[in-house]
């Protein structure tokens, strides 16, 4: 008998090696392939997600216990299960998107929130395409999951970042146009009241109206601090009036559970210092002291003058040199107060410190008994008044001179050229920059000895105005205006010689600057 073949003969007689091997070959491509693509979703932080919607089956691969906290094989293939993951609220979007994608094929894109093991929610994005059964190889519907939890996240931020810039953006553009109209209210109050006689009862009128305007320009400034801290602008103050000033607002800060008392000294010397900052710095100063507080009790603040021979005797603290003033802020509390190490590590208390000592101030804390501590605030003092022009012993005293007035803000526009023109002085006087190299054709052969220009206009600004006439009159004189903080240090960047006035200001202010500039002091 002849040896049977060692290989099956199929009827063509052909062996089944050969097909077998070609099938095996395909099979173990195929389950390569499978193992490559979980490789890369999970390398991807995705799921797979296959459902044979024929039999109701799923099989799961890639990233699911990362996103999840399941492993694959633990989560049955049946569709409801997956439902069962998905938040309530969401169930019913997700579950009329699946049957339109089911009705029509295609593919589809969904987001919802799924419950990880550990019973809390991410947000999953689930991208697919539906194979109907027409296509061949099944119905099956495929998709990748991706946990977007954390790019939502960034996005909300991204939005409210947003937001809070044009936000800063619109306040101080509001700012701005206030700060325009505080200047003519607070310039026409100084001329009525420099041909207001003292003794009328109209001038008391129109000093309060003076100090009414100056106080809503320091609301304006913080206003435009609300994105970057203004520049400080120093002037005079007399610190029992910026106390008496900011006293209910320290009231209502420091709540109910805490009395509050303000004593005035008389005969206290004046300071140089940025009145809104120093403002802010016993806000700041309140506020901290108000967190150390929970029981409430009292906070009274003094004043008094510190000769340059007391301030010597003030052992262990470096105080700014001359006479001072020194203010001084008791926290009683009805316990036992925190730790004077506790009080100053606190952020108002930091930042308090930080604008004071800007406006060359000192800041010192110290307890003096188990219940009371002590904050100290130094200011060197301003006794020297300095002289500032005033508009009946200027009136007529400079001489005549061409202006170029370029303001875009009709009535700060008015107020200045009629200050000008009361000086005396010719006043070409435009909105904008073109209009004003337009008028300034018209005008020849006046040339101007000095511009006077709002930095932020339409059409053509301050600076660049600046820069194309400089060119054509290298011996004018230039004077830019803003009450944006950031543009003096704009302008200083341009390589132009000029001086700065920012807005609100006084008509002192604006006499002097002027005034100044043509006479090339």
């Amino acid at each position: 008998m002849e040896d049977a073949p060692s290989h099956p003969v199929s009827k063509s007689g052909d062996t089944l090696h050969g097909p077998l091997s070609h099938m095996e070959s395909a099979l173990r491509e195929l389950r390569m392939w499978k193992l490559r693509a979980e490789g890369v979703m999970s390398a991807s932080d995705q799921i797979l997600r296959e459902w044979h919607t024929s039999d109701d089956d799923s099989v799961y691969s890639g990233a699911m216990e990362l996103i999840l906290g399941i492993l694959p094989h633990e989560l049955p293939g049946h569709f409801e299960t997956w439902m069962s993951l998905i938040h309530l609220d969401d169930q019913a979007s997700y579950r009329s998107q699946i049957e339109e994608v089911l009705l029509s094929g295609g593919s589809f894109e969904v987001e919802y929130r799924a419950r990880r093991s550990n019973g809390k929610y991410t947000l999953l994005l689930e991208r697919g395409y539906f194979i109907p059964p027409a296509q061949g190889g099944g119905a099956v519907l495929s998709s990748v999951i991706t946990d977007v939890t954390d790019l939502r996240e960034m996005e909300s931020r991204l939005r409210q970042t947003q937001q809070v810039e044009a936000f800063g953006q619109l306040v101080g553009g509001v700012a701005h146009d206030f700060n325009n109209m505080l200047s003519v209210i607070i310039g026409y109050s100084q001329i009525m009241m420099e041909e207001t006689d003292s003794s009328e009862e109209n001038h008391t009128f129109l000093s309060e109206i003076e100090k009414a305007a100056a106080r809503a320009s320091s609301l304006t400034n913080q206003l435009l601090a609300f994105n970057k801290p203004p520049d400080i602008k120093r002037g005079r103050i007399a610190i029992n009036d910026l106390l008496i000033d900011i006293s209910k607002m320290l009231k209502r800060l420091l709540g109910e559970q805490i009395e509050f008392e303000f004593i005035p000294e008389l005969d206290l010397w004046p300071l140089e210092a940025d009145r809104s900052q120093i403002e802010q710095s016993f806000i700041n100063i309140a506020v901290g002291a108000r967190s150390t507080m929970p029981d409430g009790g009292r906070i009274t603040i003094t004043a008094k003058n510190v000769t340059q021979r007391e301030a010597r005797t003030i052992k262990d603290q470096t105080l700014p040199s001359g006479d001072l003033v020194n203010v001084r802020l008791i926290q009683a509390r009805r316990s036992s107060l925190a730790s004077v190490e506790q009080v100053r590590s606190n952020n108002s208390l930091k930042t308090a410190s930080s604008i004071i000592e800007q406006n060359d101030g000192r800041l010192i804390v110290s307890q003096s008994k188990d219940t009371e501590i002590c904050f100290d605030i130094y200011f060197p003092s301003a006794q020297e008044r300095p002289s500032t022009p005033a508009l009946k012993t200027t009136h007529r005293d400079a001489k005549q001179s061409t202006i170029l007035l370029v303001e875009d803000d009709t009535a700060m526009r008015r107020f200045i050229r009629t200050v000008l023109k009361r000086l005396g002085h010719i006043v070409i006087s435009a909105p904008d920059g073109e209009e004003a190299l337009s008028l300034l054709k018209q005008s020849f052969p006046l040339q101007p000895a000095l511009l006077v220009s709002d930095m932020v206009m339409p059409r053509l600004g301050g600076l660049d105005l600046a820069r194309n006439l400089s060119e054509q009159y290298p011996e004018m004189q230039i004077l830019l205006m803003s009450g944006y903080p950031e543009q003096q240090s704009i302008a200083a960047d341009s390589g132009l010689e000029f001086s700065f006035l920012r807005k609100p200001f006084a008509t002192g202010e604006l006499i002097s600057k002027v005034g100044c500039l043509l006479q090339g002091v």
